[in-house]
């Protein structure tokens, strides 16, 4: 049986005028300059899929990274003149980003405040991605959505948003990948869905030309994991930054090691916290994609903030004030990008050795976890019960 949800609905005018106000002016320094963007390789790419050109160059660790479904989906807003798309595109972006952090708001008590206070600490960690409308934005809600829909044992829906996340990044595989091992039942869901999903650049294009851009599609994302720049914020930046070049074979080692433990580290804190089973599989795949992604960009870490936003709210509503006060710092860190100045001096280092103190404070809860004294006001799980 279902714990009852709070009565408070987490959404409220505050809220609502605060992104509302996010878009306005989102929407004028686009329409100012919105050349500054990386969608115009979107669409780009969703140009060359309807010509049947190919969407990828393999000269370069640059370019069209993502999947044939990517360049499909973006067509609707590749139709619009450059400053409209540009406009609608981050309207949607924000919409699920602000969907999402309404949903998350039912972990905490006192819910309408609980929303504004989410939107207000991920909002600096997303200003970089939402200006040159990168798909980090919509990535970070796809994933509070697939695992709140997975946690609450609805299948169909978690793998449709856990897919999405696969179109706006290869990298989603982690979150797809995490809930699939933690909840069994999930699993045909999942497939199915991902049989229809593999299925559909051969329904808008011809059969030689779709297997051909996955095979080159999988020929970019090699050469695209191994860019051999200084110029990436995961582990290896921070590494670098203290003079402690890893070899490339030690990098992936750790990175592969990390994978295990991460979900080792998931079923423990499951298993103690089901009733925040959402928060703590999205804070966990959002700290491996942080720091053992070989393409973490600064940019990145509006995919980690909404989580560790939430844990710091938890905790000071429970009377943990250095605990929360620590990790309200760290949330605002991770936006040191959109800080001027301040990116040049954190460059690379700052927000990999944030993520790497989060991750030791989520190694800490998951052997010390907090009371559920807020209980009444989560969203319900049905749980891990079949991890």
């Amino acid at each position: 049986m279902k714990p009852k949800r709070g009565k408070e609905s987490p959404l409220c005018g505050t809220g609502i005028l605060l992104w509302l106000g996010y878009f306005v002016v989102l929407s004028l320094v686009v329409a100012h300059a919105p050349e500054h963007a990386v969608t115009p390789t979107y669409a780009a790419a969703s140009e060359a899929w309807w010509q049947h050109r190919s969407l990828y160059d393999l000269g370069s660790v640059h370019g069209f990274l993502y999947l044939p479904q990517s360049a499909i989906l973006y067509t609707p807003f590749s139709l619009f003149p450059p400053v409209l798309r540009e406009i609608l595109w981050r309207a949607v972006n924000l919409a699920i980003v602000a969907g999402a952090l309404v949903r998350l708001a039912r972990f905490l008590p006192k819910s309408p405040g609980s929303f504004v206070l989410l939107s207000l600490l991920t909002i600096p960690a997303s200003l970089a991605s939402a200006r040159n409308g990168q798909t980090n934005l919509p990535l970070a809600g796809a994933m509070i959505h697939g695992f709140l829909e997975a946690s609450n044992g609805r299948w169909n829906r978690a793998s449709l948003w856990l897919l999405l996340g696969l179109v706006y990044k290869p990298v989603a595989i982690v979150p797809y990948l995490l809930a699939g091992a933690l909840y069994p039942r999930l699993r045909g869901s999942l497939l199915l869905w991902t049989l229809l999903f593999l299925a559909l650049p051969f329904l808008f294009g011809p059969v030689d030309f779709a297997r051909d851009q996955y095979l080159h599609f999988w020929q970019k994302f090699l050469l695209s994991g191994q860019p051999h720049e200084p110029s990436f914020s995961d582990i290896s930046g921070l590494l670098g930054v203290l003079r402690l070049p890893v070899d490339p074979v030690w990098l992936f080692a750790i990175r592969a090691i990390a994978a295990p433990l991460t979900l080792l580290l998931a079923g423990i804190a499951l298993r103690r916290d089901r009733l925040h089973a959402a928060l703590w599989l999205d804070a966990l795949a959002a700290v491996y994609l942080m720091l053992f992604n070989p393409r973490t960009e600064a940019n990145s870490y509006v995919l980690l903030a909404p989580s560790i936003a939430a844990f710091a709210l938890r905790e000071l509503s429970l009377g943990g004030r250095k605990s929360g006060a620590a990790l309200l710092g760290i949330t605002l860190g991770l936006g040191s990008s959109s800080y001027g100045p301040v990116h040049g001096w954190t460059n690379l280092w700052l927000q990999p050795l944030l993520a790497l103190i989060f991750l030791g404070y989520l190694i800490r809860r998951c052997v010390r976890p907090l009371p559920d004294a807020d209980s009444g006001d989560l969203l319900p799980a049905s749980g891990p019960a079949n991890v």
